[in-house]
C-alpha cells in the first residue's frame, strides 16, 4: 500500500486541470448547483474531475461542520462517560477528541470536541441539558467553538 503524502502548495502553481477542479468542487459548494452544471460551467471534461477530484481538499473547509468543545468535572463511576457518549450520538453528532484525565479527589476532568451541522446546532442546548442532568455531572462548560 502506498503511503500518502501530503503538501502544502500555492494553488497558482498547480495545473490548470487542478485549478478547473478546484473551482468545480467552489461552485457547488457556494451556489448548490450539481456537479454536473458546474463542470460544463468551468468547462472541463468529466473525466478530468472526478480523476481528481478526490485527491483535492482546501486546506480549511468551510463546510456545514461545526465543531465545539466542552469541559466536564465528572464523579469517577463507571459507565458516566460512555452515558454522555451515547446521549451525543444520540443527537446524530460526532465525537472528534476525547481527552480524560485520571480522577483527583474521586473527580475526573474530561474535555470533548464535538462535530455538528448547522442543521443540528440548535440541538446543541438540549443535549447539554441532558449531559448536565446527569447526578455524575458535577460541571460542564462550553469552551470553543467555530
Amino acid at each position: 500500500m502506498e503511503k500518502k503524502e501530503f503538501y502544502i502548495v500555492d494553488k497558482r502553481i498547480l495545473p490548470n486541470s487542478i485549478q478547473s477542479v478546484i473551482k468545480v468542487n467552489e461552485i457547488v459548494q457556494t451556489e448548490r448547483i450539481s456537479k454536473y452544471e458546474a463542470i460544463k460551467r468551468v468547462g472541463i471534461s468529466r473525466s478530468t474531475y472526478y480523476k481528481y477530484k478526490d485527491y483535492i481538499k482546501p486546506f480549511f473547509e468551510g463546510g456545514k461542520e461545526k465543531v465545539f468543545s466542552i469541559h466536564l468535572s465528572l464523579v469517577d463511576k463507571p459507565g458516566i462517560l460512555a452515558r454522555i457518549l451515547d446521549i451525543i450520538a444520540g443527537e446524530q453528532m460526532n465525537i472528534l477528541t476525547i481527552v480524560q484525565n485520571i480522577a483527583i479527589d474521586g473527580v475526573s476532568r474530561v474535555t470533548l470536541s464535538i462535530q455538528t451541522t448547522e442543521n443540528l446546532l440548535r440541538k446543541i442546548e438540549e443535549m447539554l441539558e441532558k449531559i448536565s442532568s446527569l447526578d455524575s455531572v458535577k460541571e460542564l462548560r462550553v469552551i470553543g467553538s467555530n
